[in-house]
C-alpha cells in the first residue's frame, strides 16, 4: 500500500459505515498549525500571507484541553503541518510529550533545520517525519527556500534521525515540490535520499497559488515533462526499502486548473480537522472555512462538520487539494453507482 495514499480508509470501516448512514463523527486526525512563524521563506509558500503579520503561536493550554477532549471522541493522531515551522513553537517539547502521554500517534512536516534540538522527541514520540527539501544541492535549496547555508545541516539531521531510530520508526520521508526552476535538481535529490536511507521520496508539483506569481513565476511544468523524469528516477533509485511516490492527477489537475476527480460530497472533515494558531477549527483548509474554535463543545463541532459536508460548493475547490483523492475513494465506497465503473466485485 502507498503510505501516502488514502487507501488507509480500509482500516476505518466504522467511519465509512457512518458515512453511509449519514451519521456525525469526530475526525481520526487533526492537522495542527502551531504558529505562523517560519525560519524559511519558500518562494511558493501557500501560507506566506499569514507569515507577514505579527508572529502568533497557538495557546498551549487551550490546545491541550482540546486534544484531551478530542482523544475521548475518537481522535487517534496529530500531524504538525501549518502556516509556520512546527519546531519553532516555543513549547514543542512539552506538547509532543503530552500528546504522546495520551496515546496518540504524531507526525510532522518540517523544513528540518531545527530538528537536532528535538532529536529525542522525534525518536520517541513520532510515527513519521517528512522533510520539505525541494532541492538536491545547497544552491537550489538556498534559492527556493530563500535561506543561506542550511542544506547540509538539514541532510545531516535527516541522516542522524535515520541512524538512531529503532525498528524503522519514525518513518522518514523527503518531499520535493517541483517547479520548472528546480526540476533539474530532482534526480540529485532522489539519489541523496536513497543514499542516506530515507524510506520514501514524494514528488509533487508546485501549485500556482499562495505567493506563486509574486515571489516566483508561475509554474509551467507539465505532465509530459515531469512524468518521464519520475519514471527515470524510479528506475535508478527505487527499491523495496526506498519508495518514490508521485500522483499524476495532481499535475494534471493543476494544468487543467480544476479538480479532475469526480465526487459529489467533500467528506474530508470526517477524517481530518485543521487547527490553526488563531484557535479556529477549520474543515476546508484551502478556503479557510471554520467549524468552531478550540473552546467549543465537540457536539457542536461534529454537527457543523456534518452540515458543512453537504453544503460546500465543490466548484470552488482548488485543483491541488490533497483531499480530492480521499473524497473520490470515499464516494465509490458509499455510493454503489459511483463504484460501478470500477467493477468492485473483483471482475
Amino acid at each position: 500500500m502507498d503510505i501516502l495514499s488514502f487507501d488507509k480508509l480500509l482500516y476505518h470501516p466504522d467511519k465509512v459505515d457512518r458515512l453511509r448512514r449519514n451519521e456525525r463523527q469526530f475526525p481520526v486526525h487533526v492537522t495542527l498549525s502551531l504558529g505562523n512563524y517560519c525560519n524559511h521563506r519558500c518562494l511558493w509558500c501557500t501560507a506566506y500571507e499569514y507569515q507577514l503579520s505579527k508572529a502568533k503561536h497557538v495557546d498551549y493550554d487551550k490546545l491541550m484541553s482540546f486534544i484531551e477532549r478530542a482523544s475521548k471522541r475518537g481522535l487517534k493522531a496529530v500531524g504538525y503541518v501549518g502556516n509556520g515551522e512546527p519546531l519553532a513553537y516555543p513549547k514543542f517539547r512539552e506538547l509532543s510529550a503530552a500528546v504522546n502521554a495520551l496515546g496518540l500517534q504524531q507526525g510532522m512536516f518540517t523544513n528540518g533545520y531545527l530538528l537536532d534540538r528535538y532529536m529525542d522527541e522525534a525518536l520517541n514520540h513520532f510515527t513519521y517525519i517528512r522533510f520539505s527539501l525541494d532541492a538536491g544541492s545547497p544552491e537550489t535549496h538556498a534559492a527556493m527556500h530563500d535561506v543561506a547555508n542550511q542544506y547540509e545541516r538539514i541532510i545531516d539531521n535527516a541522516a542522524a534521525l535515520i541512524a538512531q531510530r529503532r525498528n524503522k520508526l519514525p518513518t522518514v520521508g523527503i518531499q520535493f515540490a517541483t517547479h520548472h526552476l528546480n526540476m533539474h535538481d530532482l534526480p540529485a535529490s532522489a539519489k541523496m535520499a536513497s543514499e542516506i536511507g530515507v524510506d520514501y521520496f514524494s514528488v509533487k508539483p508546485v501549485f500556482n497559488r499562495g505567493s506563486v506569481g509574486e515571489r516566483i513565476e508561475k509554474n509551467n511544468l507539465t505532465f509530459d515533462e515531469l512524468t518521464p523524469m519520475v519514471a527515470e528516477i524510479r528506475r535508478q533509485y527505487e527499491s523495496p526499502d526506498f519508495k518514490i511516490y508521485y500522483r499524476p492527477h495532481q499535475i494534471m489537475s493543476e494544468a487543467a486548473d480544476r479538480n479532475i476527480l469526480n465526487y459529489g460530497r467533500c467528506v474530508a472533515g470526517f477524517f481530518n480537522l485543521n487547527v490553526y494558531e488563531d484557535e479556529k477549527l477549520v474543515y476546508c483548509g484551502p478556503n479557510r472555512i471554520p467549524v468552531g474554535t478550540l473552546d467549543d463543545d465537540l457536539d457542536d463541532v461534529e454537527d457543523r462538520i456534518m452540515k458543512l459536508s453537504t453544503r460546500l460548493d465543490l466548484s470552488k475547490c482548488p485543483a491541488g487539494c490533497r483531499y480530492h483523492a480521499l473524497n473520490h475513494l470515499a464516494d465509490t465506497l458509499v455510493d454503489p453507482d459511483q463504484a460501478a465503473p470500477y467493477h468492485p466485485n473483483f471482475l
